[in-house]
């Protein structure tokens, strides 16, 4: 096992972190680095809250978890913004989520380009999920927007290459500018409309592969932006509105 029982880089952040193979990994403090990166596991991995945010005029750190095992970093903020910028925005680090062999809980993550100062805005991270259970969204928001300037960065696509199910009241947006919001399994809520789900894809598309409400309804689900709407299965919530679509 590999355990952190006290917070790292709270006082100076470590550079790029790698952890090569371990059965459990346990972060019970905050986490702060360049980079983070668990190539293999057997156990669980979990995390309570992972910055890799940019340096001045550097851009974020990406966080790559894979474990046998399941994933659960919902007890904080996965944080991989660009840094502050001189000039041309920095772009944010991407994150990858897989478990080959169990589930995933997520909380909030921010993953966002930074303003440039004269110039482009840094582009948003790409965040990816991959479990063999189903992945739990427990009730936070989901940010890989550009960053503003000259013209705004792109936004980060959000994938789900699973089922994926709400325990609390999510949104997920990847800003004004491009950015696709994809669920390529199943998505169902806790409790029948209890938890509500709110979208901004900017002039990305927003997605829904399989079933959406077939198993337990959502609530109120918003879509305020979209270039794209798919709903290729039936879809069962409270209410659904589309706000703007192009």
């Amino acid at each position: 096992n590999v355990t952190f029982t006290g917070a790292v880089g709270g006082g100076t952040a470590l550079g790029d972190v790698t952890i090569n193979s371990a059965q459990n990994v346990l972060a019970s403090s905050t986490f702060v680095a360049k980079s983070l990166t668990q190539s293999a596991g057997t156990g669980t991995t979990t995390f309570n809250g992972i910055t890799t945010t940019g340096a001045a005029d550097a851009v974020g750190g990406a966080v790559s978890l894979t474990t046998a095992g399941a994933i659960s970093v919902s007890g904080g903020t996965i944080t991989t913004s660009g840094g502050t910028a001189s000039a041309a925005g920095q772009n944010a680090g991407d994150v990858t989520l897989t478990s080959s062999g169990s589930t995933v809980s997520l909380g909030a993550v921010t993953a966002t380009g930074s303003a440039g100062t004269g110039a482009a805005g840094g582009t948003g991270g790409v965040v990816s999920v991959s479990s063999s259970g189903n992945t739990t969204l427990t009730g936070a928001t989901i940010d890989t927007s550009g960053g503003t300037g000259t013209t705004q960065g792109a936004g980060g696509n959000v994938t789900f290459n699973n089922n994926v199910v709400l325990s609390g009241n999510e949104t997920i947006t990847t800003g004004a500018t491009a950015g696709n919001i994809t669920f390529s399994g199943t998505l169902n809520g806790t409790t029948a409309q209890g938890q509500n789900l709110g979208l901004t894809a900017g002039t990305g598309n927003v997605t829904f592969t399989g079933a959406v409400g077939g198993g337990t309804a959502l609530g109120d689900v918003t879509i305020n932006s979209a270039q794209n709407v798919l709903a290729s299965s039936t879809f069962v919530a409270k209410s659904l509105t589309q706000s703007a679509g192009t």
